[in-house]
């Protein structure tokens, strides 16, 4: 039996059920539903934000979005933890994705579903990182400040100094993204497009700080951060999604979209978003740190 079982490894044929789920299930499929609802609400945000002549009532369609996408990303988190997720990473994936639901289902279930999603980040995380065989300083301090972002942003919820810890979780979470390129191997021409597009960010700050201003508010939940601080962010997910495309890395590349449409995650849903985005860049370790 046991050579019939290495003959079939051999062969690259699944001889378990998390192999056999996982060859037809990637990261990418699983999360995209999330993107999708993701990104259709940041889309209704701004539409929000331009006040345009719109034959729909799209403060009611985001009140009616806002917790789908909440259960999406929780759904795809589940999904993950169950499909593709190896030891604690499953259980702090699992822990978010149902502690998730709870909170967005039941207003009671809030304070355990904030507690249970950064503690179940934080491990699913920190999982993912020890297990990387060559692993570097970088990832660990991108992913520990998004985390800290997370848990500043959350904390900011509960009434406590709401207005320096949003401060705070939004600088965190801003200075997180930016550092997003640690987890792909980078070209100059990603580099170049990162640039492009910080100097894009600090052209529309000259140009209307108003208008940067209440779109960052509006659609990204920004607060207290200033304009090279978004620059920077805009750059180094510009720099990180160019890189995911260039090299056909389709979870990354999902992982970029995810924090360009959560924001900062102030709330249960932007949580949620954040927490899948950051499993799907940590999920792209060890595809090097090393320039191309």
């Amino acid at each position: 039996m046991s050579g019939r079982v290495a003959a079939l490894d051999s062969l690259g044929v699944p001889t378990t059920l998390r192999e056999t789920e996982s060859n037809g299930m990637d990261r990418e499929v699983l999360a995209t539903p999330a993107v999708l609802a993701t990104a259709t609400l940041f889309g209704v945000r701004i539409a929000i934000n331009a006040r345009g002549a719109i034959p729909i009532d799209l403060v009611a369609l985001q009140e009616w979005l806002v917790p789908l996408t909440a259960l999406v990303c929780a759904g795809s988190l589940l999904a993950i933890a169950v499909l593709d997720g190896e030891g604690h990473e499953t259980v702090g994936l699992a822990f978010v994705g149902v502690f998730g639901m709870a909170g967005t289902i039941a207003r009671p279930a809030y304070v355990p579903a904030v507690v249970a999603i950064v503690a179940g980040t934080a491990l699913a995380t920190g999982d993912r990182l020890l297990a990387v065989r060559d692993r570097r300083l970088g990832p660990t301090l991108v992913a520990s400040l998004l985390v800290c972002g997370l848990t500043a942003s959350l904390i900011g919820t509960f009434g406590i100094e709401p207005a320096t810890t949003r401060s705070v979780g939004s600088q965190l979470t801003l200075l997180g993204i930016a550092g997003t390129p640690v987890f792909l191997a980078r070209g100059r021409a990603d580099w170049l497009f990162g640039a492009l597009g910080a100097g894009l960010l600090v052209a529309l700050g000259v140009i209307a700080p108003f208008l940067l201003g209440a779109t960052g508010l509006v659609a990204g939940a920004i607060v207290g951060a200033s304009v090279p601080v978004m620059a920077l962010a805009v750059g180094g997910l510009t720099t990180t999604a160019s890189a995911a495309l260039r090299r056909r890395h389709h979870a990354a590349a999902l992982g970029t979209g995810l924090l360009l449409f959560a924001g900062i995650p102030a709330t249960v849903p932007r949580a949620l978003a954040l927490v899948l985005a950051l499993a799907l860049l940590v999920g792209a370790l060890p595809g090097g740190v090393i320039d191309a």
